[in-house]
């Protein structure tokens, strides 16, 4: 049976996370923290000041690298983060014609891949969101 996480400050069902992901995107001065044996889980309220926990250590997301786009909604906001290709550099070549993932990618020169288990903060592909992101780019813009 698997066993879902629960955000210790809002309550929310979280995600469970692979160390590297954890290790990749916590702020340096915090990293001592990390221990091999402990579980990790993010936190996926959006509305949460809470980014990755364990049963012993809650951080913030003050205390990453990059923000979290499932938590910040602002342009310069990466949704690849192997890249570090941004949501408002994927809505740019969305406005300029671009409209698959690669496009973006190329239209961008950002096309850096594979780093996901361990860049993403998530510690997954970002295909699904990065597709996501050029879908409502289409539909801000009415280019459907």
């Amino acid at each position: 049976m698997k066993v879902i996480q629960i955000c210790p400050v809002c309550g929310f069902p979280a995600i469970s996370v692979k160390e590297k992901a954890v290790r990749f995107n916590l702020n340096d001065s915090l990293k001592y923290k990390i221990e091999s044996n402990l579980k990790w889980s993010i936190c996926n309220n959006p509305l949460c000041d809470c980014s990755y926990f364990s049963k012993i250590y809650i951080f913030k997301i003050s205390d990453l690298i990059k923000p979290l786009f499932f938590k910040d909604f602002n342009d310069n906001v990466p949704i690849c983060y192997c890249s570090d290709l941004t949501r408002g550099e994927i809505k740019n070549a969305v406005k300029n014609g671009q409209r698959t993932i690669d496009d973006v990618q190329d239209f961008a020169k950002k096309n850096i891949t594979g780093f996901c288990e361990e860049r993403n903060p998530l510690g997954k592909c970002c295909r699904n969101v990065f597709l996501k992101t050029i879908s409502d780019s289409l539909d801000e813009n009415n280019l459907n």
